[in-house]
């Protein structure tokens, strides 16, 4: 069973990259953080549940990065 871990502002770049484990198309430092938030927040898994996708918005501090970029808002669950 999994439990909610929190709700997180996500870049759209790293949508894929949570979603399926595709890294392709992105630099080094993108794969990095993007690996990086998944090893300080969730080591043994998640899962994934993005809000309103299609409603991007702007903000200027997400939860991957820390530069002001579009994101959407997701929820996670340990897995």
């Amino acid at each position: 069973m999994a439990h909610f871990a929190g709700t997180y502002l996500i870049p759209l770049f790293a949508i894929v990259p949570l979603e399926y484990g595709d890294y392709s198309g992105l630099d080094d430092l993108d794969t990095e953080l993007i690996q990086s938030f998944i090893d300080a927040n969730f080591p043994h898994g998640y899962v994934m549940d993005i809000r309103d996708a299609d409603n991007p918005f702007f903000c200027s501090h997400p939860d991957i990065g820390g530069l002001a970029t579009e994101v959407v808002e997701a929820d996670f669950y340990h897995a």
